[in-house]
């Protein structure tokens, strides 16, 4: 016999108090049950229920303040000692041996020996990062992806970072979605299928496929458990890392650090997520003057009914991530240095800068972590985005301040004007420098060309492109806002994935037009537009038919608009006619 899903999941999310509603009701006195026992019993029963309520809301918050509680004091030492005991000999070896070098004791040549240190540096780091997990994770995605700061084995090796971390035993995962999704009850509720193996493993949650009991395919979430004290502790230790590296690293990564503590809250809370997802996927099928357009990549999107801080059901997508996109290509014979493969590069470079584009400049909201394992490849080449904990939202000023920066860094020609026209852009968005800088406005523009510039353009005042040179602006930061820091995530990001292509690629000529356009419709006087995510056509539909019929409603707009453009030009060109005419005739 087929299995029903429950009718709270066929109906809009605001209707999911009625299972509740239906559980109370059955508990609801017969009018024809008046003896005093019938009455005793029930109550009785009800005091019960009451008691079982009590008591299961009493576990649910000791749990949760068990997972949220700060870890302890010795756990966070001992991890902190594990990660300076891997990271300080990695460190240490590109001083030591180029010294032993120098001395005649290292007897390999300058290459090979390099070439030694990578290998030994980068299992030595892969290892100690797949052992500690948590936030050293994430670093480790960041990095994998800069392939034009780090080399080969390095970047190979961070790589297995991106979706591929020891996964929670199915079991557990089974225990977590029965609580959140089912009161404790079988998965069978909901779930035909639920498969053991997970498809992807990160550092805070892992992902199942699963099918519901109408059949449609889908892709649950589950936070991994016991996580969040651990990303806590690994944060806080990171931030005593860079306090005591503040001056010797590319840049000060104290505050960006700090802004990525506050933005792990909204990571940990899939209910968020679920919102977050609905809104990036209204603003990358809306330009900035807010026409509904072909989406450039797919957003999966929440199942009605089944998001819960802990689980989240999502349509399910399936394709190649990004960080495997190598592996696969030979896999169908096809490099990635080749026609074939640039003609996909370009394909996947501009689904990527569309949709940020139009994140940025229809709404201001961001996806914040675009690692190549939250990028898929589909069929056909189509791209899909997935992961939308960590966002962020432009205001908007900030867009404006964004737009003016792509605009002049688009252009940019080294004059002193254009200079200080991104400097100004900086400063504005609140970024600050350290004190004693001989030019603030060049190391300021050097700021902006690093995020938005072309990839030969040469930084003002003498700056270098290199993080790791002592000349890098980066290291001049003394405070850089969330806002910039997810914001630059998403143009390095491009820039990494056109380098590891090999792909000529210009970001900020890709967004001109829509920051063109973005300025147009933020400084408009004859009206306040709304943000994508908040317009009628952002409303994700399942009707097809309901979707034809705004298409064609739009297009009767759109048909209408050239009618009344015509019209006025057609009269136009008959008074300029007929004042032609009598001019002729005096």
């Amino acid at each position: 016999m087929a299995i029903n899903l429950p009718s709270w999941h066929l109906v809009p999310s605001h209707c999911l108090s009625e299972p509740r509603i239906r559980a109370r009701q059955e508990w609801t006195l017969p009018r024809r049950a008046k003896s005093h026992w019938t009455c005793a019993s029930f109550c009785g029963g009800g005091f019960a229920l009451a008691k079982l309520r009590r008591s299961r809301r009493a576990c649910r918050l000791s749990r949760h303040a068990q997972e949220t509680a700060t870890l302890p004091v010795l756990q966070r030492l001992q991890r902190s000692l594990r990660f300076y005991s891997a990271i300080i000999p990695v460190l240490g070896q590109y001083t030591f041996r180029p010294w032993l070098h120098s001395l005649g004791i290292e007897k390999r040549s300058g290459e090979e020996l390099v070439e030694e240190m990578d290998d030994w540096g980068s299992k030595r780091l892969q290892e100690a990062l797949l052992d500690l997990g948590g936030f050293y994770v994430k670093t480790g995605q960041v990095l994998s992806t800069r392939v034009d700061l780090f080399s080969k084995p390095y970047t190979d090796r961070l790589r297995i970072l991106q979706d591929s971390l020891p996964p929670v035993d199915a079991q557990s995962i089974r225990k977590i979605i029965s609580e959140e999704l089912c009161g404790g009850g079988d998965l069978s509720e909901l779930l035909r299928e639920l498969d053991d193996e997970p498809l992807g493993t990160a550092s805070i949650a892992q992902v199942h496929r699963g099918v519901l009991n109408d059949g449609r395919e889908v892709a649950v979430k589950v936070l991994r458990p016991n996580m969040e004290p651990v990303l806590r502790g690994d944060i806080a230790n990171l931030k005593v890392f860079a306090l005591t590296l503040r001056g010797r690293l590319p840049v000060d990564y104290y505050p960006v650090f700090c802004e990525l503590e506050r933005a792990l809250d909204g990571e940990l809370d899939f209910l968020n997520e679920a919102q977050s997802a609905q809104k990036v996927a209204a603003s990358v099928r809306h330009d900035p003057l807010g026409q509904e357009l072909d989406a450039p990549l797919v957003v999966p999107l929440p199942i009605p009914g089944m998001a819960t801080r802990k689980v989240l059901v999502m349509d399910f997508v399936k394709g190649t991530p990004l960080s495997k996109l190598e592996e696969r290509a030979k896999e169908l014979g096809i490099e990635l240095d080749s026609t074939a493969g640039q003609m996909l590069g370009r394909q996947i470079l501009e689904a990527l800068t569309t949709a940020y584009g139009r994140m940025i400049f229809s709404s201001g909201f961001i996806h914040g972590d675009p690692h190549p394992g939250n990028i898929f490849i589909l069929e056909g080449g189509k791209v899909a985005l997935i992961d939308c904990g960590q966002v962020a939202q432009l205001f908007r000023e900030q867009r404006l301040l964004v737009a003016e920066a792509i605009l002049a860094a688009s252009i940019y020609d080294g004059s002193r004007g254009m200079v200080e026209l991104l400097a100004n852009c900086v400063r504005k968005f609140g970024v600050t420098f350290f004190d004693g800088q001989e030019d603030e406005d060049a190391c300021a523009a050097s700021v902006a060309l690093y995020l938005f510039g072309e990839k030969d353009v040469i930084f003002p005042g003498g700056y270098s492109k290199e993080e790791f040179s002592s000349k890098s602006p980066l290291r001049q930061l003394k405070s850089f806002p969330m806002e910039l820091v997810l914001l630059g995530r998403a143009s390095v990001l491009v820039k990494g994935v056109a380098a590891r292509l090999g792909v000529d690629w210009s970001v900020a000529k890709k967004w001109a037009p829509l920051a063109k356009d973005a300025i147009t419709a933020l400084c408009s006087e004859d009206e306040c537009r709304l943000p994508a995510w908040a317009l009628q056509s952002a409303m994700h539909r399942d009707d097809a038919g309901a979707s034809e019929r705004l298409r064609f409603r739009d297009a009767a707009r759109g048909c209408a608009s050239l009618v009344r453009r015509w019209g006025i030009e057609k009269a136009a060109s008959m008074l300029a006619s007929q004042k032609k005419e009598e001019m002729s005739k005096e």
